[in-house]
């Protein structure tokens, strides 16, 4: 009689004598779903679309995105449903949506030679529309519907560009609409610096969905993990030094390790069989592909594996199991201050275990790391033991000139989770006051003693639209004059950078008021070096404008900030050389308040002439300027 998962995992917890380690490895898988867990009851559809116009030659000329989708076609857990089509100035099927198992696979995978760069448009519209054909119904309670579109360019669907705003125009407004009504969540991968950028910024947040930039083809590869990751989650084990666990719960795993360019992988069983390209068994599939290697072992071996090759963070561990782990759904857009619930459970055969025999030898943990801290592929050698892991005992170092020491938690944080005995889950609470604003890889990690459990999740805390962070510069041999820097920055996923406009004033020591002005040609984010002529106490105050990509205006009024400047009073009160400040437009600002806002279009102007005094010569810079692109066609 075969033993139930479940009671074999805690028979074998309850009475192995030999510690496990629970702790979750750092920095090693990036990104996991999102997303709820592999509990494939819960229909999880996910859609592709790819990009095939002509500028993929030069973006993408070695077609990349083959080996790309061969690997997520690969990871696929079986159960899902997915579809793939191309899109250029029609939209074509390339895999027809369809449940996902070895027939579905195997029919994609022979079919992705058919990817191409020979499009002459980029119809994106027309592609969504195809894409989510079948979806209007409305979807389950627990029902996930995903939408993954990679293109390298702008809405491109005639030489007309009033035909291609308008199409804009539509993608924005109606189909944006349509998707939120369905319940999508869109997905995007720009690739290039021509994506319209707005646009799927737009698509993302309205949607919930992720967005990812690739510099070049290379990263093709790793993207395509990640938004994988973030639809259609592939149970996993950690990696912790090259090293994993298998326990005997486990029917098949697949190996991905990235590799360096010439260098080869191998794997280490437990028994010490080495298993590589060249030398493994006729039941093990090993697949060779530019860039990264895919073995897929059934009945594997269970104790301590080990891989020889790059010690690499994208490096994962996919097991077909009948335990797996279930996360509940958490935004993958937070914004700073909130205080979301992380929750997770071990499931068998997909329901919930509720058994407390099992429950008291399960311990839960919930790490998080950002997602922008340098990691150094290191390669596992023969014959040595494997290289720490990036970051497993040092935080990154704050920056000292911008956040205080003891500004947010030392990351890489490991959060204990809390057992509710009657509903056999594991929570905590995430506070994104502490984490402060940016992108963090968050893993969750059910740990049975005997058996590890892994799913990663992405999320991107986001701050006020606007912000306005302030600085000194003290006089100095190399320049004498005092000054007062301010830096303002925006979150590109709420406002557009080059339209601010609005005004900082400044109160001097004695009392007296001064005003700059932002300039019309603005580009977030925004340097701003003000001199002053005396030492003192200062106090910086303002109301600043912004447009939404829906284009809305926002209005944002900075906390007043006080700085005390301490230098030498200067012998004379003299003007410095440095040039006149240009008059204020403030004409243009207030025409551009009262298309949405004519009470603080008069505010501001009145404001204006009551502060009005001898403006000081402020340096305004923007920090990276964007000239506009012009569009170019797909074909050439």
């Amino acid at each position: 009689m075969t033993q139930d998962p479940a009671q074999a995992a805690v028979t074998q917890a309850m009475t192995d004598s030999k510690p496990i380690s629970g702790v979750v490895t750092r920095l090693v898988i990036i990104v996991l779903l999102a997303l709820t867990a592999c509990d494939l009851s819960a229909a999880t559809d996910v859609r592709m679309l790819i990009d095939v116009s002509g500028s993929m030659r030069k973006n993408d000329p070695e077609n990349l995105r083959v080996p790309a989708l061969r690997l997520v076609n690969e990871l696929l857990p079986e159960g899902a449903k997915a579809g793939v089509w191309l899109f250029a100035e029609k939209t074509e099927v390339l895999a027809p949506p369809g449940t996902v198992d070895k027939a579905w696979k195997r029919k994609t995978g022979e079919r992705l030679t058919r990817i191409h760069s020979r499009g002459l448009l980029t119809d994106i519209e027309q592609a969504i529309a195809t894409g989510t054909r079948g979806w209007d119904a409305p979807a389950g309670a627990d029902d996930e519907r995903h939408l993954v579109l990679l293109t390298d360019g702008l809405v491109d669907v005639s030489k007309d560009d009033t035909a291609d705003a308008a199409s804009r125009e539509r993608i924005l407004g109606e189909q944006l609409e349509r998707l939120k009504g369905m319940g999508v969540k869109v997905h995007a991968v720009g690739l290039s610096s021509n994506v319209d950028m707005a646009l799927m910024r737009l698509l993302t947040k309205e949607t919930g969905g992720w967005l990812e930039t690739a510099q070049n083809a290379d990263a093709l590869q790793r993207i395509f993990l990640h938004m994988l990751e973030q639809t259609a989650e592939p149970t996993t084990v950690p990696i912790k030094g090259n090293r994993f666990e298998i326990d005997d719960q486990v029917s098949e795993l697949t190996v991905l390790a990235f590799r360096a360019e010439g260098a080869d992988t191998a794997l280490i069983s437990p028994s010490r069989e080495r298993l590589s390209a060249k030398q493994h068994a006729d039941t093990i599939t090993w697949r060779t592909e530019p860039g990264y290697d895919l073995i897929t072992i059934k009945d594997p071996e269970a104790g301590t594996w080990r891989l020889k090759g790059v010690e690499d963070p994208d490096n994962r561990v996919v097991v077909v199991t009948d335990l797996q782990i279930a996360a509940a759904q958490l935004p993958s857009a937070l914004s700073e201050g909130e205080k979301p619930e992380i929750e997770v459970w071990l499931t068998d055969h997909g329901q919930p275990v509720t058994r407390e025999d099992l429950l008291k030898v399960l311990t839960a943990t919930a790490e998080i790391s950002p997602l922008d801290r340098p990691v150094e592929s290191t390669p596992d050698q023969e014959g040595q033991a494997p290289a720490r892991e990036a970051g497993e005992h040092d935080a990154p170092a704050p920056d000292a000139a911008s956040e205080p020491a003891d500004k947010g938690p030392a990351l890489p944080a490991t959060l204990q989770m809390a057992l509710d005995a009657q509903s056999g889950h594991f929570a905590t609470k995430l506070d994104t006051q502490a984490l402060g604003t940016g992108s963090y890889e968050l893993k969750l990690v059910i740990d049975g003693g005997t058996f590890q459990r892994q799913t990663v999740k992405r999320i991107k805390v986001s701050g006020a639209p606007i912000a306005v962070d302030y600085d000194q510069q003290l006089p100095s041999p190399e320049d004498p004059i005092a000054r007062i820097k301010m830096r303002i920055t925006g979150e590109p996923d709420l406002i557009k950078p080059e339209s601010l406009l609005g005004y900082l004033q400044i109160t001097a020591p004695g009392g007296s008021s001064s005003v700059v002005e932002i300039p019309e040609s603005a580009q977030l984010p925004l340097g701003i070096k003000v001199p002053v002529q005396e030492p003192g106490h200062y106090v910086i105050k303002g109301q600043l404008i912004a447009t939404t990509l829906r284009d809305d205006s926002v209005v944002f009024r900075p906390k007043p900030h006080e700085l005390n400047l301490d230098f030498p009073a200067p012998a004379t009160t003299e003007r410095t050389g440095e040039s006149p400040k240009p008059p204020i437009q403030w004409l243009l600002l207030s025409s551009y308040v009262l298309g949405g806002n004519l009470l603080l279009g008069i505010i501001l102007g009145l404001t204006w002439w009551l502060l009005k005094r001898s403006a000081p010569a402020a340096v305004i810079a923007s920090e990276t300027p964007e000239p506009k692109k012009a569009k170019t066609r797909k074909g050439s």
